[in-house]
């Protein structure tokens, strides 16, 4: 029995190959010109009405996460979980940010350059507003201890207060100075 193809066979495997051939030709031609055409926007601005996300990062021209949108994860720890925007450095290290917290809160950091005092407390400007209205602006040291803080009740009145810190007798010192005067006094503090 010979198994060679008949004159008819070879014609209709012919066509069926010139149509596959027509059709990748058709298919790679499509692709070249959606490509040419994606190479021609890349450099257009993007335009987006409404984007929905979880987090955005902004990175800079090596990668480093410079931007940083979002909310916190629930296992971050914080005293009330956060959403905000932070802000890093060049080496990818947070130096600062604003939040609102999940206990009504919402507050704004600035923080020392990494090796600049402790690293787990890099704070050193702090802005924040309570949940029943109470403000203020706190200014740390390279020690993460507190130096001067300006603040205000959500019920009237407020003042500025100065510290010491007595770290030989474990002891916080302020002075606080208020409208109607100045008034000292000093607590015990967790060393």
């Amino acid at each position: 029995m010979d198994d060679t193809p008949s004159l008819s066979q070879l014609r209709q495997s012919l066509r069926r190959l010139q149509w596959l051939v027509a059709g990748l030709s058709v298919l790679l031609l499509g692709l070249a010109a959606v490509t040419a055409w994606l190479l021609s926007q890349r450099d257009a601005p993007l335009h987006v009405d409404h984007l929905s996300t979880r987090q955005l990062q902004v990175l800079d021209e090596h990668g480093v996460v410079r931007v940083e949108i979002g909310q916190d994860s629930v296992e971050e720890g914080r005293r009330s979980r956060a959403a905000g925007i932070l802000i890093f450095d060049a080496s990818g290290a947070e130096r600062g940010g604003l939040s609102t917290f999940e206990d009504n809160s919402v507050a704004l950091a600035l923080d020392a350059p990494k090796g600049q005092g402790e690293d787990r407390w890099r704070d050193r400007a702090g802005l924040r507003v309570d949940a029943d209205g109470s403000a203020q602006l706190l200014l740390t040291d390279n020690l993460t201890r507190g130096a001067v803080r300006l603040h205000s009740k959500g019920t009237g009145g407020g003042g500025l207060d100065t510290f010491k810190w007595d770290m030989g007798s474990g002891t916080l010192h302020t002075r606080t100075l208020t409208f109607d005067g100045d008034e000292r006094s000093q607590r015990p503090f967790e060393q």
